[in-house]
């Protein structure tokens, strides 16, 4: 009986491998070896190539659609018939994605689809872009969309907002690797203590998004997606940069990854130091840039237990000290003017993924945390001789702040294989937000700002296929939060996408969107004027403030015999109902030297304008961006923002000119030597000046400026599959030295006067090493 069972066990061990088939084969890009993934279309099961290029794949009989796809490059299909014990050999040549327009993106729809095929407008700036421009932090990579803007806002600290479509940064949903995180204490400084090695693309979707993410994405979503482990790599690289050709900014990064030879589990480590000196553009003793040191380190890791389940990882820690004013080698209360803050971020999340058997149901739950502590001073002695009474009023400017955010939430995504006669995905989910703010000062007279928020969030979008050529998408989330006297806030979203024919797509979209009456975010951040401490806080009674987004946009793309061109034309209009508006309060105290501004509800407020993006790569040498945005920001009624001046009430947003654009063009004549040109410019813009270096406050003018930029890099490999390659890199930016040059002076100076480029001319010089 034994030999019977035996017998059947081999036959049948026979039988099933008889009925297997193989395919092998390389892949390559013009003669150089791709790292790609090569999959069976409806089926999971998905096998990388190794350092050669090469692959294996053992599937089953009959016909299938093998896909092959590897970042960068555009993915390819092709149908194959297996027979039995029959070994075929299929190589492939990849061409590359050089303008990124198949790249798969997340941000539209909450789950990976291909940009052609969303229903939203997605657009992208990889970390090519991010080092053609020469960004250290992310904060100096997000001037290169159309819609974007970076801003300073202070001279004294630094701190920094990005505009979206002529919206303030508080309008913007910032997402880390798809979580809303980034909380209110971040935003003031956050953009600058997200280094840019570890960010793989940066996902911007403009207009309304709140009936997927929530409060504050008004103008728009900006999601940071960090890069996952790969490929077994590392890199070093130190950068020195010479601002206006004297002050050093000195950063050393370094990239590491591991993952193992079934690709299934990986870990990816980054890391960061950076210190910069500061810099005072005219000489009068007090800073225009802050000195600053940075210290961050993170990792992101991921293991499969199965080939339908993942798990994922991450967590950052950023250390930060950074300060301006006057005197920065005495002790920050014997100084005239100080702002010095030294912050600690600590986050991480974690997230399970799992896909049915039949691969048309995905689950997920996440949980994500981010806490912030901030040691502070703002204030100093404002010019006043340093006795004992000004010391110890000045030593009152010490303060602490906190800031405690969390995050968790569970989605689910269907796919109907026959949803209203064709197909559809369905996707829902829940999402709960926690934030905690403890902003204390030693000063009595200031009243700590204190608030606690919940947001609960419920979600559920469907996008129907009707045919090849039309799309459409349907939203709504409702979110419950203890901020205003609202039960719930419903926010629908309608998204159409038409392809006119393969080349051209048609988008056209409405979204409703809220922004919850928090206390704290970029305008409450401390400033300085005359040597005081200024505040914000909310008038009784505010309400949340509500949106109504319109786009439409036309996207055109032509593939050429050797590259790629693409125009993206995109108009939009929103319409802001109980809009946030600030008007200036009186003393809080008398001689408290603490003064407030109040944050009310006005009576509205429109955006609208036209943004335009050109994407043009004749051959693999060449790449031309560029992108500009013509708009206008309009309050409905005038706004009081000074009791010195009541005539210069204007209806115009502060700081938000109505042309800007950008552009990057690339050179290389060979993949280790490039070239890239950039330029960012930004016309003229209404600017509030507070009174303190100027007898009265005044609404002033500035000019338009262009900035400029060059870097060229040439990389040596040092073995023979090009793995192991040193890189040198340098370069000018702000070449043409367009910056301000009516900055207030001393200690009665308005810090908030600031305006134009982030920097002036500067120097750098870059060495890396990569294996």
């Amino acid at each position: 009986m034994k030999t019977i069972c035996s017998i059947i066990l081999l036959f049948s061990f026979w039988i099933i491998n008889a009925q297997q088939s193989f395919l092998k084969g390389k892949v390559e890009s013009n003669g150089t070896p791709v790292l790609a993934n090569i999959s069976i279309k409806g089926i999971n099961k998905t096998v990388g190539t190794d350092l050669d290029g090469n692959y294996s794949l053992q599937t089953t009989l009959g016909t299938h659609v093998i896909t092959i796809a590897a970042i960068g490059y555009k993915a390819q299909e092709v149908e194959l018939t297996f027979t039995e014990n029959k070994i075929q050999t299929k190589n492939f040549n990849l061409k590359e994605d050089i303008l990124g327009l198949e790249k798969v993106v997340v941000t539209a729809t909450r789950g990976y689809l291909n940009r052609k095929k969303t229903p939203v407008i997605v657009t992208v700036t990889d970390a090519k872009i991010l080092e053609a421009t020469q960004a250290v932090s992310l904060s100096e990579g997000l001037n290169f969309q159309p819609g974007l803007r970076m801003e300073t806002n202070c001279q004294n600290c630094g701190t920094s907002e990005v505009k979206m479509n002529g919206l303030g940064g508080s309008y913007s949903q910032i997402l880390i690797d798809s979580r809303p995180i980034f909380s209110a204490l971040n935003s003031v400084y956050g953009l600058d203590q997200i280094p840019a090695n570890i960010i793989k693309q940066i996902e911007v979707v403009r207009g309304g998004g709140s009936a997927l993410y929530g409060s504050n994405a008004i103008a728009g979503t900006i999601n940071i997606i960090t890069k996952d482990p790969s490929e077994n790599s590392f890199t070093i690289g130190s950068n020195l940069a010479l601002i206006d050709g004297t002050t050093q900014d000195k950063t050393i990064t370094f990239n590491g990854t591991i993952i193992n030879e079934d690709f299934d589990t990986g870990i990816a480590l980054f890391g960061m130091k950076r210190n910069r000196g500061s810099y005072d553009a005219d000489n009068d003793g007090f800073t225009e840039i802050t000195e600053l040191e940075n210290t961050s380190f993170g990792l992101k890791a991921f293991t499969r237990p199965t080939d339908r389940k993942k798990i994922t990882a991450e967590f950052n820690a950023n250390n930060e000290y950074r300060r301006g004013g006057n005197n920065l080698n005495v002790l920050p209360f014997l100084a005239d003017v100080t702002e010095q803050i030294e912050s600690t971020v600590v986050s991480g999340g974690l997230t399970y993924e799992y896909l049915s058997p039949t691969l048309k149901d995905n689950y997920s739950v996440y949980a994500s945390t981010s806490v912030s502590n901030n040691n502070n001073f703002y204030g100093g002695l404002a010019g006043n001789t340093a006795t004992d009474e000004n010391i110890k009023e000045s030593i009152e400017g010490f303060g602490n702040s906190k800031d405690i955010t969390f995050v968790t939430g569970t989605q689910y995504a269907h796919k109907f294989d026959q949803f209203l006669n064709n197909t559809g995905t369905f996707t829902g989910g829940v999402e709960y937000k926690y934030n905690d703010i403890d902003d204390r000062k030693e000063n009595p007279d200031f009243e700590p700002i204190l608030q606690t928020t919940h947001i609960l969030g419920i979600y559920g979008q469907q996008e129907w296929v009707v045919n090849n050529r039309l799309r459409f998408l349907g939203g709504l989330r409702g979110d419950i939060h203890n901020l205003a006297d609202e039960f719930v806030v419903l926010n629908p979203r309608v998204n159409i996408l038409y392809s006119i024919h393969k080349n051209l797509r048609w988008r056209t979209s409405y979204a409703k969107g809220f922004r919850a009456p928090q206390i704290y975010g970029e305008d409450v951040h401390a400033g300085l004027a005359a040597g005081e401490i200024s505040r914000i806080r909310n008038a009784d009674g505010l309400k949340s403030e509500t949106s109504h987004s319109f786009l439409t946009s036309l996207d055109w793309t032509k593939e050429l015999a050797h590259g790629d061109f693409s125009l993206v034309t995109e108009i939009f209009h929103t319409q802001l109902n109980n809009a946030f508006a600030l008007e200036q309060g009186t003393e809080i105290a008398p001689n408290s030297g603490i003064f407030e501004w109040i944050r009310s509800n006005s009576s509205g407020a429109k955006v609208y304008g036209v943004n335009i993006e050109v994407k043009y790569a004749p051959n693999i040498q060449w790449l031309f961006q560029a992108g500009a945005t013509i708009q206008r920001s309009l309050y409905n009624d005038k706004v009081e923002w000074s009791e010195d001046e009541l005539d210069q009430a204007t209806r115009e947003f502060n700081k938000t000119p109505n042309v800007y654009a950008n552009f990057v063009a690339t050179y290389a004549p060979t993949k280790t030597f490039q070239n890239n040109l950039s330029g960012v410019f930004t016309g003229p813009m209404h600017v509030q000046h507070l009174a303190g270096f100027i007898p009265n406050d005044k609404l002033e003018k500035s000019p338009s400026f262009f900035e400029l930029n060059w870097k060229s890099s040439y990389q040596f490999y040092l073995d023979n599959h090009k793995h192991t390659y040193f890189e040198v890199s340098g370069g000018i930016q702000n070449i043409f030295h367009a910056y301000q040059s009516d900055f207030d002076q001393g200690a009665d100076r308005d810090v908030t006067y600031i305006y134009g480029p982030q920097r002036p001319r500067t120097f750098f010089l870059g060495l890396k090493f990569g294996i």
